[in-house]
């Protein structure tokens, strides 16, 4: 049915779960009713209800199902769908691990299929057209997502069109959004449909014969008796047509392929005696899917140029390969790591490497990492794109047997979870957490695990030995720009002394000319197009270092030539991260030039990249996956990040960025605090009310603290109606420290740090505490001298109120 070719390239994405599924009417034709009798297929149920409605037999059921009655409606489409009986087809389809299956019928036939099968591969999880978009936790769960509707959920109605779809969900039509943007490079397989339905004409308008991903396996369009337009379709939307029938298609899959392996085959590594026998399946398939093992691996091929010289994180590979370059801190660095290790009695650590972009940081981790491994220590590597459960991570670690290591790169982001970690663990062999991040980032990760058993450790500047094995290394590769530098390495060397390692390997690249130049050169050579694509993937590594999802990248900037990208020898090269799904530029140095380049000469392109890319997230971001903390959420949030992101690059061109994604975003509390942070250096009581409409979306701590903010802003700058403004903060910060004490969240010194200003204003424009007032505020200073003791300028600020308060008296 397939070539080998076809196959072999299908094979390693359908054995990781990588393969998605888009099912029509057809797939359900062997499965019957609950009274046994076959489902009708969707154009048999069509010409019923023309003739039910009396209208000509030819009229589509995205328009003869609007002619329904509520009666009718479950006469003719609920009941006759509901509590399947599933037939073989659908119970093939369980066989295998899927990413995501939807469907184009309301039926239950599938859900029925994976809750008869005796120890399915995957729990199906039912998801309506108007459900939010969500990710499943791991691979164990099956999203099942009903495009049209939902026989279990009928009380929510059908939806057989496009446009009635759209209007339904009022705009918002999450899945129908994503169903087309992953249709357009993810891997597939159609069955039980037709390419001339109106319907997949729209989620494949964005797919064409070379758009699909390189780094997938190809997608499938099956259907047992296709005509000439059928042919010319695929070939059209780079789909390899499969002329049989689905259930045939699975049964000839198996016989070729075997035994597909399950979730936990495909997730959990194989090592005899790692956990206790009473560590749960699905706890071990939760913690593998958010960290790796790592192992001592083979070195890279011979000949291989790898990623690695070019900016990307040193894989395990590379390590063995002796890509990197020794240093005395990366020694220092393992020592440290070793000790804490293997120190008994067990204990805890966090050994934390904070330096400057492009230092070496990353590769220092990986190798401390990857030397541990090779000795046999335990070492899980931290998955950056998922948020791991503490609780989970807790069980795994009291389960093992050894010594642990857990390495986790921009800590930051995970310093909570971290916390809960090491304050609840209580292992029997010591556990060794090595993290590393930016320095601009260190009080943070200070003020949440300081008061732990941590030690922060820098990065030493380069020595000339250094540079000197740098060359050397790009010499042996074939990658050295310039042909003097291969007999006079040292003269070379000394051209790149000061330079932090990931801009010397830049410059030792390309002629050792200055960056600026490079950068320039670069920039020049590169099409339109591929200054957009790129421009994109580097806003998006700036906002998230996991980068962009692919289809979203081409959804921001639909690019055919994108594929050329994703390759070394192009002026603007990306590279596709580690889990073969999100796309970053190849040199991150180059990446965060461009964007300052942008941000000087070209602010208005770079505004059309911000919305451009806040438009193609949106469909993927909602209150469920932000608190889920999913990548294109955590990217979202960093995107419209007033100080940090959209002031610093788009300068007065900021606000434009907020008016020109409200539409988009504006059921989104985040969007508004963070427009009303922008806004306030202008216009404090336009801000203010931009805060007050985040407070009426969501009543949550942050909008409270960032309203309580802005109000001592306020507060400063005016001598009318200062009582009432701090009545009002005080209200805001009370309510915000009662809700964290109540769900037990781990306290956070910003609205501590907000509440003092405030209160220190007030005190200094002459206003007074009542005792009841007085009384509240001085226990929270107490608290923050017990909790908070190394913020020294949160501290300051509670002296200073007790100091004012004093002098009242």
């Amino acid at each position: 049915m397939l070539t080998e070719d076809v196959l072999k390239a299908l094979r390693p994405s359908l054995f990781a779960g990588h393969y998605n599924l888009l099912l029509g009417s057809g797939i359900s034709l062997d499965s019957t009713d609950k009274e046994g009798v076959p489902l009708k297929s969707a154009s048999d149920l069509t010409v019923d209800l023309c003739s039910l409605k009396g209208v000509r037999p030819t009229t589509p059921l995205s328009r003869v199902s609007l002619l329904l009655d509520k009666d009718e409606v479950e006469k003719h489409i609920t009941l006759p769908y509901l509590d399947c009986k599933p037939g073989e087809t659908v119970k093939r389809l369980t066989s295998f691990v899927w990413k995501t299956a939807f469907t184009l019928n309301v039926d239950d036939a599938l859900e029925a299929a994976y809750e008869a099968t005796v120890r399915p591969k995957q729990e199906a999880e039912s998801l309506n057209y108007d459900t939010l978009y969500k990710t499943p936790a791991t691979k164990a769960t099956l999203p099942v997502v009903h495009l049209h509707g939902f026989t279990r959920e009928a009380e929510k109605g059908y939806v057989f069109s496009t446009n009635e779809y759209a209007r339904v969900t009022r705009g918002m039509n999450p899945w129908m959004h994503v169903l087309s943007e992953l249709m357009a490079s993810e891997p597939f397989i159609i069955a039980g449909t037709t390419l001339n339905e109106s319907d997949l004409e729209y989620y494949l308008s964005g797919r064409t014969e070379t758009s699909g991903r390189s780094n997938r396996g190809p997608s499938l369009f099956i259907e047992p008796y296709p005509d000439k337009i059928t042919e010319n379709l695929c070939l059209r939307h780079g789909l390899v047509l499969v002329k049989a029938k689905l259930s045939e298609f699975l049964e000839w899959l198996l016989a070729a392929l075997g035994n597909p392996p399950t979730v936990r085959e495909i997730t959990v590594p194989s090592l005899q005696g790692l956990f206790k026998a009473n560590l749960a399946p699905d706890d071990q398939i939760a913690f593998f899917t958010s960290f790796e093992l790592v192992r001592e691996t083979t070195p890279n091929p011979e000949g291989e140029v790898s990623p690695f010289y070019f900016g990307r994180a040193a894989r395990w590979t590379d390590l063995e390969s002796s890509l990197d370059v020794p240093t005395d801190d990366e020694r220092e660095y393992g020592a440290k790591a070793r000790n804490t290790v293997s120190t008994s009695p067990a204990q805890i650590k966090l050994l934390c490497t904070i330096s400057d972009p492009g230092s070496g940081k990353t590769t220092q981790l990986r190798r401390a990492a990857y030397d541990l491994a090779r000795e046999g220590f335990l070492v899980f590597n931290m998955n950056s794109k998922v948020a791991f459960d503490p609780e989970n991570v807790v069980r795994v670690l009291s389960a093992i047997q050894k010594p642990a290591v857990l390495i986790v790169d921009g800590i930051a982001d995970h310093a909570s979870a971290l916390r809960s970690v090491m304050t609840s663990l209580k292992p029997a062999r010591s556990v060794a957490i090595l993290g590393a991040d930016r320095d601009y980032r260190r009080d943070h990760i200070d003020r949440i695990l300081g008061d732990l058993d941590t030690e922060f450790l820098g990065l030493s500047a380069w020595t000339a030995d250094g540079y000197e094995q740098l060359i050397e290394r790009l010499r042996r590769s074939g990658l050295l720009g310039d042909a003097e530098a291969v007999h006079s390495p040292k003269k070379f060397a000394s051209r790149l002394a000061g330079d932090p390692v990931a801009i010397a390997t830049c410059r030792a690249l390309n002629n050792f000319r200055p960056l600026e130049v490079i950068l320039r050169s670069l920039w020049n050579d590169a099409t339109e197009a591929a200054r957009r694509s790129y421009a994109m993937a580097a806003l998006g590594e700036h906002c998230y270092s996991g980068g962009l999802f692919y289809p979203v990248l081409e959804a921001a900037h639909p690019n055919p030539k994108l594929k050329d990208q994703l390759q070394f020898d192009c002026p603007l090269p990306l590279a596709y991260a580690e889990d073969g799904d999100f796309v970053l530029p190849l040199h991150p140095v180059i990446a965060d030039r461009v964007l300052h380049m942008l941000s000087r000469e070209k602010p208005g392109l770079l505004l059309e990249v911000f919305c451009s890319l806040a438009k193609a997230l949106a469909p993927y971001v909602n209150r469920r996956t932000a608190i889920d903390r999913t990548p294109e959420a955590r990217l979202a949030a960093r995107l419209f990040n007033a100080e940090r992101v959209t002031r610093p690059l788009l300068g007065k061109l900021a606000g434009d960025f907020y008016v020109s994604t409200r539409e988009s975003w504006e059921w989104n509390s985040r969007y508004w605090e963070q427009r009303a942070l922008f806004t306030q250096a202008t216009d404090i009581d336009a801000a203010i009310q931009f805060a007050r409409h985040a407070v009426a979306i969501e009543a949550h701590p942050y909008p409270w603290t960032t309203l309580a903010s802005l109000l001592a802003k306020k507060m400063e700058a005016t001598s009318v109606g200062v009582e009432a403004l701090y009545t009002e903060i005080f209200d805001l910060l009370n309510k915000v420290l009662r809700q964290e004490s109540a769900r037990s969240w781990r306290p956070t010194p910003h609205p501590y740090g907000v509440l003092f200003h405030a209160t220190n204003v007030y005190l200094e424009k002459s206003g007074r505490l009542p005792p009841r007032k007085r009384e509240w505020v001085l226990e929270q200073i107490r608290y923050c001298e017990r909790t908070f003791s190394r913020d020294a300028k949160l501290n300051a600020a509670g002296e200073q109120i007790v100091e004012r308060l004093a002098a009242q008296k």
